[in-house]
């Protein structure tokens, strides 16, 4: 783990210009330029596990049985994160109309891969390569660089790790809130729609997973 700014060498071995080879021992390193600005991996477990913020448990998602509860205070973190970072986000959201996004997503299954011939979705909230590109901040094969500020950059492998994808996911949230189209409502029903898709599917979606949430919060 390190903080924002810096980045993990790993451990390997290091010929000399005498021909002889040396063992570098993993360490720490501040990011040069070839790093743009933006969290790795290591930085989003620094982040997180050095939080001394206490969170309430979120309520249990109806029909799970309390599955998923582990990732009641990354949600809350994450969340709370971003926006304090300045990533928009609509204000009637809800941390639990997240964790009902993952329910929906991948039924609290940090491996769920989707089952859609060509999609690379997986994790808890089904992140996408092209999600990670995008928030990445790398250009399209246009050149345009959609996200161009508070960048995520990790492997395609580290997004199965639910501490990774539930931050990344929720990134991907506030990027797809702040593509909210004029004629839609700025609420969380269409950041929500955005996430899935901007098509007949995307609303679908934002109506099941409030339709969970709704129930859930009655508990």
């Amino acid at each position: 783990m390190c903080p924002p700014g810096y980045h993990v060498v790993q451990g390997h071995e290091r010929t000399c210009h005498s021909g002889t080879t040396t063992w570098v021992d993993a360490h720490v390193r501040k990011n040069r330029g070839k790093i743009a600005p933006g969290l790795l991996k290591e930085n989003i477990f620094h982040l997180f596990w050095n939080s001394k913020k206490k969170y309430s448990s979120l309520n249990p998602i109806a029909g799970f049985h309390n599955k998923g509860s582990e990732f009641d205070t990354a949600i809350q973190f994450w969340l709370e994160y971003w926006k304090a970072e300045g990533v928009s986000f609509p204000d009637d959201l809800d941390p639990l109309m997240i964790k009902a996004m993952i329910a929906v997503e991948s039924g609290f299954g940090p491996a769920k891969k989707s089952k859609v011939k060509g999609s690379t979705a997986a994790g808890l909230m089904q992140v996408t390569d092209q999600a990670m590109r995008v928030l990445g901040g790398f250009p399209n094969k246009r050149k345009w660089i959609e996200a161009k500020d508070n960048l995520v950059h990790i492997a395609k492998t580290d997004k199965l790790d639910p501490l990774v994808n539930i931050a990344v996911g929720i990134r991907l949230l506030g990027h797809k809130f702040s593509q909210t189209p004029k004629k839609w409502e700025k609420n969380a029903r269409s950041a929500i729609r955005s996430y899935y898709s901007r098509g007949d599917g995307g609303t679908e979606y934002a109506d099941k997973v409030l339709e969970l949430y709704e129930k859930s919060k009655k508990k």
